[in-house]
């Protein structure tokens, strides 16, 4: 129950994290695009959701016998028969509250790649839908123990792939969807979660002047993730059941899940001075936002693994994770030209992957007995199976968010027009008004378009005077 709370503070987190990251006009909108998901998925879950993802069924799909809570607090931890001699010692309905804080926040981190220009209420439908069609099955292949992915040997400790992947690549899609903001500029590197503005122009025009909420939030989630990983092992102590064993399993992934963070963050910190060099820069530089991003890349990275691994392998997971999607962002700003504002797929579809990944290369038997040894402990085809997962769960969360969207889009519409997007949805979706705006405008305004030329361009002389 610790777990769950925390788990469900993460949402508020995210919320605070993304808020830091967005201009000014947009701040109060994108917490309620993540908080709203508080809203949503609970009743969504209680009304068919947990049905769908853990109740009974095949290896791919559930049923409606858990709908609206229907006999779920007398069944076993993954919905099976109750045993009444040797009873578990988690009560069905604390799973199910646990794994509901995970179906919450995973939409919430679509809306990261969504900012400022789509619609609130097709957002809200479009939250209801994709948890329904896209999370639930995904929870049941990988989660369920009856599950296919599961059953054919896919390993995802606490939602690398379900989570984060999912996600990521949904985030992606709905941004190509969406298409860009109306003051969308590729070549400014002054937009997402990698980067400052540098100078008080910058500030003014982006209005990014709430990094401190990131900074909080940060913090937030990295301790909510203690109990996002740490939750996953179902128990802080070792105890035995007929489904498992776990001993020190809930340790092993905290240590983990602060041992990757950690490394993401120093090599992130590592490569900023370095570009910060190579640009000219006189003293070091450090981009706070970046290195906020980097924590949420290693604790994304080790998720998929957190409690198999090695407290090195963490370390080094956390390590490669931060430098990939670091040099990944670079490219991105050069050559990938979509506006995934938050950087929502390189950060958790691209961690996520880099996790899944290496869980395939370095899950050991000696560390967590629930799963086979990976490709350096001579079972390579856990590699494989990995890979099978990543594809599956990259394909799904594709389709699905297409399907979803495009309807919506080609129908009712989706997005917010241009001069709306320019107010901010602030204004637009909640009726605030920014009363320093005129000022900010003021203070970045140009020369007037009624200027002529010459007037603009004039060059100042200095009279010289002869001695």
């Amino acid at each position: 129950m610790t777990s769950t709370g925390l788990v469900y503070m993460m949402t508020p987190a995210l919320a605070c994290f993304y808020g830091g990251l967005v201009e000014n006009k947009n701040f109060l909108n994108q917490l309620f695009l993540s908080v709203v998901c508080m809203a949503i998925i609970p009743v969504q879950w209680c009304l068919f959701g947990y049905s769908f993802a853990f109740g009974p069924g095949n290896s791919a799909f559930g049923s409606f016998s858990y709908s609206v809570g229907l006999k779920m607090g007398l069944v076993s931890l993954h919905g099976e028969t109750a045993d009444q001699i040797n009873p578990l010692s988690i009560p069905s309905l604390a799973f199910s509250a646990f794994q509901c804080s995970f179906a919450i926040i995973t939409p919430a981190l679509i809306s990261g790649a969504v900012v400022g220009r789509m619609k609130v209420i097709p957002y809200m439908l479009f939250i209801f839908l994709w948890a329904t069609f896209c999370y639930d099955p995904l929870a049941r292949w990988v989660f369920y123990d009856l599950g296919w992915l599961h059953q054919l040997g896919v390993v995802d400790f606490a939602g690398g792939l379900v989570v984060h992947v999912s996600s990521g690549v949904s985030g992606l899609v709905a941004a190509l969807i969406l298409g860009s903001r109306a003051q969308f500029d590729p070549d400014v590197l002054n937009t997402g979660q990698t980067n400052i503005p540098f100078t008080i122009v910058d500030v003014l025009n982006t209005g990014q002047t709430n990094i401190p909420f990131t900074i909080v939030g940060t913090g937030l989630l990295w301790v909510g993730w203690m109990g996002f990983n740490g939750g996953s092992a179902y128990a802080a102590s070792e105890i035995y059941d007929s489904y498992s064993f776990f001993e020190g399993i809930a340790a092993l992934a905290i240590v983990n899940s602060n041992v990757a963070a950690a490394s993401s963050m120093t090599i992130w910190v590592i490569l900023d001075i370095i570009h910060g060099k190579l640009r000219g820069q006189p003293n070091a530089f450090v981009s706070i936002p970046g290195v906020c991003s980097a924590t949420v890349v290693g604790l994304v990275a080790i998720t998929p693994c957190a409690g198999y691994v090695q407290p090195g392998y963490a370390m080094l997971i956390g390590a490669c994770a931060g430098l990939i999607v670091n040099l990944f962002l670079a490219g991105k700003k050069r050559f990938f030209h979509v506006d995934d504002t938050l950087d929502v797929f390189s950060c958790h579809g691209l961690g996520g992957f880099i996790g899944t990944v290496m869980t395939g290369l370095f899950i050991q038997t000696d560390v967590n007995s629930d799963v086979a040894n990976g490709a350096f402990y001579g079972n390579p085809i856990q590699l494989g199976y990995q890979l099978v997962g990543i594809v599956v769960v990259v394909s799904f969360s594709t389709v699905c968010t297409a399907a979803i969207l495009l309807p919506m889009h080609f129908t009712f519409g989706i997005r917010i027009n241009r001069l709306e997007q320019v107010r901010g949805l602030d204004n637009v979706a909640h009726g605030i008004v920014d009363m320093n705006l005129p000022k900010k405008m003021s203070q970045i305004q140009g020369p007037s378009l009624r200027q002529k030329q010459t007037e603009i361009n004039i060059i100042p002389t200095i009279p010289i005077e002869s001695s």
